[in-house]
């Protein structure tokens, strides 16, 4: 009867690993909803009643993205051993416990300066940690999957449960931290909780079968050789070049997003969370619809209109301010069903480009920094530029700086996406079998 029930809820695991396939879908589940308590608004919301500046907010906010530039050298870590199990549940429960802990510090720290100090230096830390677990984490979940068609089915079937996760998380504390009037109390309970759920994720990943990795010999001339092995590769390249681009052009001001709701909009938690509730429905019924889409049109098909979507969000925040709220009934439309397909069609994409018998973790490596890259430089340069824009306010304008960065973060992102995959210059013969 268990067996019956595990096929009929997870009907694409099979072959040697189900039972791993199965545990890894847990994993998914309980580690994205304790990670979504501590990152987005969440942790902007937290930074804010300590008394962090604007910019503080931003990049701390953004740090869960930009700090994947050190993923880049996680093959040096990874490449070298045959068993990894054991070292990514480590940095696992590390880099858990110093994000979730940093809600106890107001308790133990009384001067404000040097408690924003040694947050954020945990926050960065549990990041940076992160990063190279998320190489590691990846690939080991791969090596677990068939190389073929369902391949890409189960991973948007992960995609499907763990979005179900995370939302209902996601909604259930934005209330709670309103049922405590934004104070300290709601927001120690909601990291508690993100405590608890990554413990439970911890031991989910030490019932997961790990399969050995082949050390080579020569470490050192593989490493140096290897390093540059995905920027020799065309398309990978080019795929790398558009992820930078992609990401510095949203970060410029997405960082700021969450900021921006709670500061300047003044939106309550209870708002945010469900606005975040419904983009993260539409990413659950979009997962389903892109994987259709993906099987007739194809991963580059899916890439594009994905980004798309996902950078007219943008455009309607240039036109967000308190007297039009009412464009919140759009936006979590483009955000969750762009959302959906770019995520997903990014792993099946970028996968797909890389040689079965390569180093994969190098390649995951310069992915996660050119992401990372762009994603530090957005914040940065978005800051440096809103500084610089004139503040007025008239009919369209009540936040001028951030209203007009949006604007221009959607303008340079549908370059981004232009260029890659609508230029004249037509499909390469690698694009065109990815579309058919």
């Amino acid at each position: 009867m268990k067996g019956f029930r595990n096929r009929m809820l997870f009907p694409l695991c099979q072959g040697e690993h189900r039972k791993s396939q199965i545990l890894f879908i847990f994993d998914g589940i309980l580690i994205n909803a304790a990670v979504t308590l501590t990152t987005g608004f969440f942790m902007s919301g937290y930074l804010v009643t300590l008394k962090a500046n604007d910019f503080l907010v931003g990049i701390l906010n953004s740090a869960p993205t930009w700090s994947l530039i050190i993923s880049l050298f996680s093959f040096m870590i990874f490449e070298k051993m045959e068993t990894r199990k054991t070292l990514l549940i480590t940095m696992n429960m590390v880099s858990r416990f110093l994000k979730c802990s940093i809600v106890y510090l107001p308790f133990l720290i009384k001067d404000n300066t040097a408690l924003i100090y040694l947050t954020t230096i945990m926050v960065i830390l549990s990041n940076l940690i992160w990063s190279i677990y998320s190489v590691g984490i990846m690939v080991w979940m791969i090596s677990l999957l068939p190389n073929d068609h369902t391949k890409s089915r189960y991973i948007y079937l992960r995609m499907f449960w763990l979005r179900i996760s995370f939302t209902v998380f996601s909604l259930a504390m934005g209330l709670l931290l309103d049922l405590f009037n934004k104070s300290l109390t709601g927001f120690v309970i909601v990291f508690t909780i993100s405590l608890i759920l990554s413990l439970a994720d911890a031991i989910v990943l030490m019932n997961v079968h790990e399969p050995k990795n082949k050390v080579r010999k020569a470490t050192k001339k593989i490493e140096v050789g290897s390093f540059l092995e995905p920027l020799k590769t065309k398309e990978y390249r080019q795929f790398l070049l558009f992820i930078f681009a992609y990401y510095f052009s949203l970060s410029l001001s997405s960082s700021f997003t969450s900021l921006y709701q709670i500061r300047y909009l003044k939106l309550n938690y209870s708002l945010i969370s469900v606005i975040y509730t419904v983009s993260y429905i539409n990413m659950i019924i979009g997962t389903r619809l892109w994987d259709r889409i993906e099987t007739k049109k194809g991963q580059y098909f899916v890439l594009s209109a994905g980004a798309i979507l996902m950078a007219s969000e943008f455009f309607l925040y240039g036109f967000m301010t308190q007297k039009t709220l009412l464009l919140f009934i759009i936006t979590p439309f483009l955000a969750g069903i762009g959302a959906s397909g770019f995520n997903v069609a990014t792993v099946n994409y970028r996968y797909s480009l890389m040689p079965e018998d390569g180093q994969r973790t190098i390649y995951e490596g310069w992915f996660g920094a050119a992401m990372g890259l762009g994603s530090l430089l957005g914040p940065t340069v978005g800051s440096m530029i809103r500084d610089l824009i004139p503040s007025f306010t008239n009919s369209v304008f009540q936040y001028s700086g951030y209203q007009i960065m949006y604007l221009i973060s959607f303008v340079l992102a549908s370059l981004a996406v232009y260029l890659k995959f609508f230029r004249s210059r037509g499909l390469t013969e690698d694009e065109s079998k990815l579309v058919q």
